[in-house]
C-alpha cells in the first residue's frame, strides 16, 4: 500500500494526473462574430455556448459591410447560424457567394456581405435552431390556375434583370396568374407579365386595376381579361404600374 501510495504522489507530482484536466482547458468552444467595415472599424461578439440562445451588443455600431461567424474547433455544433439585426431591430439581409440569407454560418468560406453596402448594428443573435433559408425566398412565382379544367402551373424565375421563361407543365388555357415575391427579393414591387400564343401581352384585373403587368402586394391573383393559353412569362424589374 505505501508503494502505490508514492506512485500516486510521483503521478501528481509530475503533472500526468492533471492531464485530462489540461485537456479539457484548452478545448476550444468559442463563437465568435466579426463585424467589419472593410477597412481600419471593426467589432466583435463572443459567446461560450453554442447550445442555447444566444444575444449581444457589438462595443460599435458600425455601419459595417460584412459579418463573418467563426466557431472554435470543438464547438459540437458546426452548423451553428447568427443572424445581425439594424438600427431598426430589422434582420440584416447578407450574401455569400450566390447564397442571400437572413442568417450566417461559418463553413470556413469566410465572411459575408451586407446586401445594401453597409448597416449599423444593433444586436447579434446566435441560435442553434436558426436554419438557413429557403432558396425560393429570393425567387419570383409566378401561379397560373384555370378552374374550369383544373390546370394549374408554378414557374420559379430568379430576381434582378429580366428573365423569360414557359410555363411549367401546361401552356392552359388559364383564367387567373399570381406572383408571389420571395421574402428576401430587394424589391417588393417586383412586375412581370404573361404572353399569349402570338407574344401578345395579355390584360390582367384585379380590383379596380387593369394592366397588362401585375404585382404582389398581398393581394393575390389577378383574372384574365379574356381566357388564353400562355407562351411566355417575363420578369423585369423596369416594368412599372399603367393602364392597359
Amino acid at each position: 500500500m505505501q508503494y502505490s501510495t508514492s506512485i500516486l504522489c510521483l503521478l501528481a507530482a509530475t503533472g500526468a494526473l492533471a492531464a485530462p484536466h489540461s485537456q479539457r482547458s484548452t478545448n476550444d468552444t468559442s463563437v465568435r462574430v466579426v463585424l467589419s467595415d472593410g477597412g481600419e472599424t471593426g467589432a466583435q461578439v463572443s459567446f461560450d455556448d453554442s447550445t442555447v440562445h444566444n444575444t449581444g451588443v457589438p462595443a460599435l455600431d458600425g455601419p459595417f459591410a460584412t459579418v463573418e461567424l467563426k466557431l472554435g474547433a470543438d464547438v459540437p455544433n458546426k452548423d451553428l447560424r447568427c443572424q445581425i439585426l439594424d438600427d431598426m431591430g430589422h434582420p440584416i439581409v447578407i450574401q455569400r457567394g450566390a447564397n442571400t440569407d437572413i442568417t450566417f454560418s461559418d463553413a470556413d468560406k469566410g465572411p459575408w456581405t451586407f446586401r445594401n453596402s453597409s448597416s449599423l448594428v444593433s444586436q447579434v443573435v446566435c441560435d442553434p435552431t436558426f436554419t438557413q433559408i429557403d432558396a425560393s425566398a429570393s425567387q419570383l412565382r409566378v401561379i397560373l390556375e384555370d378552374q374550369a379544367t383544373e390546370t394549374g402551373s408554378q414557374t420559379l424565375l430568379p430576381a434582378g434583370q429580366r428573365e423569360e421563361s414557359k410555363p411549367v407543365g401546361s401552356m392552359g388555357p388559364y383564367e387567373t396568374v399570381e406572383l408571389k415575391v420571395g421574402e428576401l427579393v430587394e424589391d417588393q414591387d417586383y412586375r412581370c407579365q404573361v404572353l399569349d400564343g402570338h407574344g401578345q401581352p395579355i390584360v390582367v384585373l384585379r380590383g379596380e386595376n387593369r394592366d397588362i403587368t401585375f404585382s404582389d402586394a398581398g393581394k393575390g391573383a389577378w383574372t384574365f381579361e379574356n381566357r388564353s393559353e400562355v407562351s411566355d412569362i417575363v420578369c423585369d424589374p423596369t416594368f412599372v404600374k399603367g393602364s392597359a
